[in-house]
Order: C-alpha cells, then sequence, then structure tokens
C-alpha cells in the first residue's frame, strides 16, 4: 500500500485533465496513489483518464452527479493510505509537491495538514501566499480560507469524523478547513508549489454569488468561535464593512480600528491568539486605506498634487510604511496607473 492517495475529483474538465495527471505522476515523490473520482461527467473526461496507462491511477467512475462536497466524500470513503493529498482535475502541482508536504508531516507530529502557496493562471494570474505558522493564518481564517491543495494526515479526517458539507457548497473548502483548524494544526509553505486554474465554467466563476454567501456562514462560524456574544448589528458590521474594509474617509477607518479592537477585547475563549488577531487586522486595515487612497487621490495617474491631498487627509500614517515611500516615488515620477 502506498503512503499517500491523491484525491482528484473530477466532473467536465476533459481540456486540462490530462495536464492535471501528468503533474501528478511526475512528482518526485513516488510512494503515491491517484484517486480519480469521477461525478458523471457528460464530456470525454473518463476518457481521457483512462487513456492513461499508469498503475498508480485509481478511477472511481459514478452514474450519479452528487455535487463537488459529496463527490469528495465518497473519494475520502475509498482511501485507507496515511496520508491524503487534495488537488482539482484542472490545476498543475509541481514536481516535489508531495515531497515538500510529507516532509513537513514526517518532522512536525503536531501538524496534521500541510498547505502550500499557489498561484493562479487563465483569466487572472497572481500570487498566493497564506501566513507560515498555525496562529496566524488561524486568525486569517477570519477573512477567508488559509488552506490549499493540501496534503495531511488521514487520521486528522478519520479521528474527527469530518466530511465535506454539502450545505456549504460551493464554499465546502472553506468550511471543512475551519473545522479542521479546531482539532489540528496547520503549516503554510512559503513557496509556489502549485498552479490554480481560473477559467469561466470552473465553480467559484460560475457560482460567485452563493460562494460569497456561504462564505460569509462561515466567517460567522469562525466569529462565534471567537465570542458567542455578538449582537446583529456588529454581525452586519463584521460581514458588510469589517471583513471588506470598507473605508470612506478617516471616520470610517477610525471606526474600523475600534472594532478591531472590539474584537480582540472579546477573543476571550481562547481558541485566537490576540497577537495574531492584533498583527491581521493592523494589516487588513493598513492595505485598506492604501487600496482607498490608490483609488481617491490617484485614479488615473500618480503626481504630486495628489500626493500633497492624502498627506493632509489624516490617512497617510495609516498606510503601510513601505508604501508610502512607494507613493512617494511614483508621484515624483508622475507615473501612470
Amino acid at each position: 500500500m502506498p503512503r499517500i492517495t491523491v484525491l482528484m475529483p473530477t466532473y467536465n474538465v476533459a481540456p486540462w485533465v490530462d495536464e492535471a495527471i501528468q503533474s501528478v505522476l511526475n512528482q518526485t515523490y513516488k510512494d503515491f496513489e491517484l484517486l480519480v473520482v469521477d461525478d458523471a461527467s457528460n464530456d470525454d473526461t473518463l476518457a481521457h483518464v483512462r487513456a492513461i496507462q499508469d498503475s498508480r491511477i485509481r478511477i472511481a467512475a459514478f452514474p450519479n452527479n452528487v455535487g463537488l462536497a459529496d463527490n469528495l466524500n465518497r473519494g475520502l470513503d475509498l482511501i485507507d493510505t496515511e496520508f491524503v493529498a487534495r488537488m482539482d482535475g484542472d490545476d498543475i502541482a509541481e514536481p516535489d509537491w508531495l515531497e515538500t508536504g510529507i516532509k513537513v508531516l514526517d518532522s512536525h507530529s503536531e501538524v496534521g495538514v500541510c498547505s502550500f502557496g499557489f498561484q493562479f493562471f487563465g483569466t487572472k494570474t497572481s500570487l498566493v501566499r497564506f501566513p507560515e505558522l498555525h496562529e496566524d493564518s488561524k486568525a486569517q481564517m477570519l477573512f477567508g480560507c488559509t488552506v490549499i491543495v493540501p496534503v495531511l494526515r488521514r487520521s486528522v479526517f478519520v479521528d474527527n469524523n469530518l466530511r465535506y458539507s454539502t450545505a456549504a457548497f460551493p464554499a465546502e473548502d472553506y468550511m471543512m478547513w475551519s473545522n479542521v483548524y479546531r482539532v489540528t494544526q496547520v503549516y503554510n509553505v512559503q513557496r509556489t508549489l502549485f498552479h490554480y486554474r481560473t477559467h469561466e465554467t470552473q465553480i467559484s466563476t460560475a457560482k460567485r454569488q452563493a460562494q460569497i454567501e456561504k462564505s460569509n456562514d462561515v466567517r460567522l462560524k469562525m466569529l462565534n468561535w471567537l465570542n458567542e456574544d455578538f449582537n446583529d448589528e456588529e454581525k452586519r458590521y463584521f460581514l458588510d464593512v469589517f471583513i471588506p474594509c470598507v473605508v470612506k474617509g478617516k471616520a470610517s477607518v477610525d471606526e474600523l480600528k475600534c472594532f478591531a479592537k472590539l474584537l480582540i477585547r472579546r477573543n476571550t475563549q481562547g481558541h485566537y491568539d490576540s497577537r495574531a488577531l492584533k498583527k491581521k487586522f493592523d494589516s487588513h486595515i493598513s492595505y485598506g486605506v492604501l487600496d482607498y487612497a490608490e483609488k481617491q487621490y490617484f485614479p488615473n495617474r500618480y503626481g504630486v498634487r495628489g500626493y500633497f491631498r492624502l498627506l493632509f487627509s489624516g490617512l497617510y500614517s495609516a498606510i503601510p510604511a513601505k508604501n508610502r515611500r512607494k507613493l512617494l516615488a511614483k508621484s515624483v515620477l508622475m507615473k501612470k496607473k
């Protein structure tokens, strides 16, 4: 029996599944199986998978479509290896993805889940890094999911009876990892070991509004884990103003800072590290102010006039120092946006 199973749920990913599978087969770590769990695709996905001849591939093709969450659960029920890795059928893994994850888990017994930096490609391109250490990444979970394409101990799921929630779709990953943070430690490798494809037919694009709503359900659950006594007005402010960091001027920034202090004061249940919360909240507000300043004072291009308006707006000191220097340099050079 191999040490790890790569769980790859598929549904109508024929244009991309060959590249995804080859990225798994090319891993430097060789002691694995690839379990492809197809959710009744009605394109050529299965034909592409079956055409790849490799003894490490196991296919579970189901005639009934149950959706991503339950399809993942069907896959978990078919796995009995020590470790599980999770990736989609339209993404690409770097060759040392599995090797890096297993090394982390083998050398850190307290860590149950290892996640990684990744790069979007396709309809958008950007690099993403989640906080490396557990308490920092847990604080960021109040805002959004901090686990992607993980390598994890199967015992985390089995011992805690964790399942993907159909009711949470299309934010089932966010819901799952919010539960995982309650039972084990998470470590985020600070390297790009995955390439996350974006295209117009994927779930996260097609179900954007539903994903926002379901993600808010998870955010409220994480807020409740911080403290159970927030009233409806505070919850609305948390979701509608604090999470998106709505800045309309200095008064609104002061309100955001007061609310951040309120959250830290009410962190009395011991589930979060207060220093990690303060670090995250300070950064969140600072970059929210930067975004507002860019749009308000430099709508088309940078310039000295806009810079001095910002300087005397009462917002300047709330912007991260390194970005203040960049704004000054761009303004002197009159750079176009």
